[in-house]
């Protein structure tokens, strides 16, 4: 597996935004939120706003998503963390933490594999990245998107970041695709995607 995409990660970075920024809708300071699909091999990054839908109920969240050819199998979810959640220790479900007291106060983390997930989330640039970054909710690596998603590949998984709502602002939109780009190429950089066609479209 190269590392060129972390290696290379500012020119990677700023690639993919200025595709994106260029479709950007609405005047150069809003989105209207229609899907955007940018190609930087060997990737294609996804940004949309889409419905989720709860039994009677609907919600709208902003996403990027991006698949990968998964290496090694790791997987993990990362949340903001709510009341709630503390909860949820009280009945067992313990989360792992990557020992930096902020980052840790903030998010609810699950991993596959507790190494591989402190040496992801090892440089403060990432952490700080996520902590700056109040509209993500949810990121997470998942090896599908539900009954009407697209049929994955074998070995092939989805980086998936989700903000609540519809973000339509693009300085905020910039710091979401931030924390997206800042782990994809901390996924290559630790061997867990390879920098191949994942031949996944979304």
């Amino acid at each position: 597996m190269s590392n060129g995409l972390h290696g290379n990660f500012r020119h990677f970075e700023a690639a993919i935004w200025n595709a994106l920024a260029s479709q950007l809708e609405g005047g150069g300071r809003e989105w209207a939120g229609k899907k955007i699909v940018v190609r930087k091999e060997p990737f294609a990054i996804t940004l949309d706003v889409h419905a989720e839908i709860a039994g009677h109920a609907s919600r709208l969240v902003t996403r990027l998503r991006a698949g990968f050819v998964n290496a090694d199998g790791f997987r993990f979810a990362v949340k903001r963390r709510a009341w709630w959640n503390d909860i949820s220790k009280l009945f067992g479900e313990q989360d792992i933490e990557v020992g930096d007291a902020p980052f840790d106060d903030a998010f609810m983390i699950r991993a596959s594999d507790e190494a591989k997930l402190k040496r992801l989330f090892g440089s403060a640039e990432v952490r700080t990245a996520l902590l700056e970054c109040p509209a993500m909710q949810r990121l997470e690596v998942r090896d599908h998107e539900g009954w009407f998603g697209p049929d994955f590949p074998e070995g092939v998984d989805e980086l998936y970041l989700e903000a609540e709502g519809r973000i339509t602002d693009i300085e905020h939109l910039h710091e979401l695709y931030r924390v997206f780009a800042f782990v994809l190429a901390a996924l290559c950089h630790i061997g867990s995607a390879y920098e191949e066609d994942p031949g996944l479209k979304l």
